[in-house]
């Protein structure tokens, strides 16, 4: 009826805490709070998640921007290093070997219509200069096909080449120019050879042209593992990182490159006024050279 006491309390009895009297129902609420508490922990973790990934993505879409940008300079840094190198082979045929043969041409004729004996002093110099003009050809034509494709490498090896290479670069260009080689350069592979060789002509190149350097130096080392040449000069230096970034050559990217190709690597060290040298480490055995590749980057930059 209204108004009776519970049985514990008719009975004198300890009132039951609120634990003893609802187990269930307070088990049920933390269990629910526990499961709240761990989505709630679960949903700030992938918020944390997603937000590192969306700046892993920004990042990387960045980068992506940043490399297609330099691929496109490079393209057109390449189209332009192309076009001056068929403008310079152009120059030497037409200013240097046409020249020369015209002279020759004029020469021939000169004799054709001279009336006088072979051995006069007068009909001896005519032959004396078409001699002298007709080496000069022979001689541009010669060099001429050498920096296009040196094939001295194949007839007298990668060290000899170098070294008619360094001779030649300082007298052409009145520079002193020393070589070094140590250890045996026979049984190289070609392509590693080519890849060399190609290198120490860029940076001797860009040495003495961009580098305004008068004295050089080239060396090459073979041991039983690797194959290494250095290339260093007195010029006048530069940024290394500013010239791989934004220069308006294809030296730097030529020559890592090459070296990337033949499955080696390549060190720059320059400071400005301070000089440059080159350090090109290459492996013997493990060659990944890719010639149409190599070949697509040209003699230069």
């Amino acid at each position: 009826m209204y108004g009776t006491l519970p049985a514990w309390a008719q009975d004198g009895a300890r009132a039951p805490s609120i634990w003893e009297a609802y187990p269930g129902y307070l088990a049920l609420t933390a269990a629910i709070l526990v499961g709240q508490l761990l989505l709630i922990t679960m949903l700030l973790l992938q918020r944390r998640e997603l937000r590192q990934a969306d700046r892993t993505v920004r990042a990387r879409e960045a980068d992506l921007r940043g490399s297609y940008e330099r691929i496109r300079q490079l393209a057109g840094r390449l189209i332009h290093a192309q076009e001056t190198a068929r403008a310079g082979v152009a120059r030497d045929l037409h200013d240097e070997i046409c020249q020369q043969l015209a002279a020759v041409s004029i020469g021939v004729v000169t004799l054709k219509r001279s009336d006088g004996n072979i051995q006069d002093a007068a009909i001896q110099d005519a032959f004396n200069d078409l001699e002298y003009r007709t080496q000069v050809t022979f001689d541009g034509i010669r060099r001429l096909s050498h920096e296009l494709h040196p094939t001295s490498l194949r007839l007298i090896g990668l060290a000899p080449a170098l070294r008619t290479h360094c001779v030649d670069m300082g007298e052409r260009h009145h520079v002193v120019v020393t070589f070094n080689a140590l250890g045996d350069f026979r049984g190289l592979s070609d392509d590693l050879a080519i890849c060399l060789y190609r290198i120490a002509q860029e940076a001797l190149r860009n040495a003495i042209f961009h580098g305004a350097a008068r004295q050089l130096s080239v060396s090459i080392t073979r041991s039983d593992t690797r194959v290494d040449l250095v290339v260093a000069d007195d010029g006048r230096g530069f940024d290394v990182e500013a010239a791989r970034q934004s220069g308006p050559g294809l030296g730097l990217v030529s020559i890592a490159e090459r070296a990337r190709l033949a499955g080696g690597q390549v060190e720059f060290t320059s400071t400005p006024r301070g000089g440059t040298t080159v350090h090109v480490q290459c492996p013997v055995d493990v060659v990944r050279v890719d010639m149409a590749e190599a070949r697509s980057l040209g003699a230069g930059g």
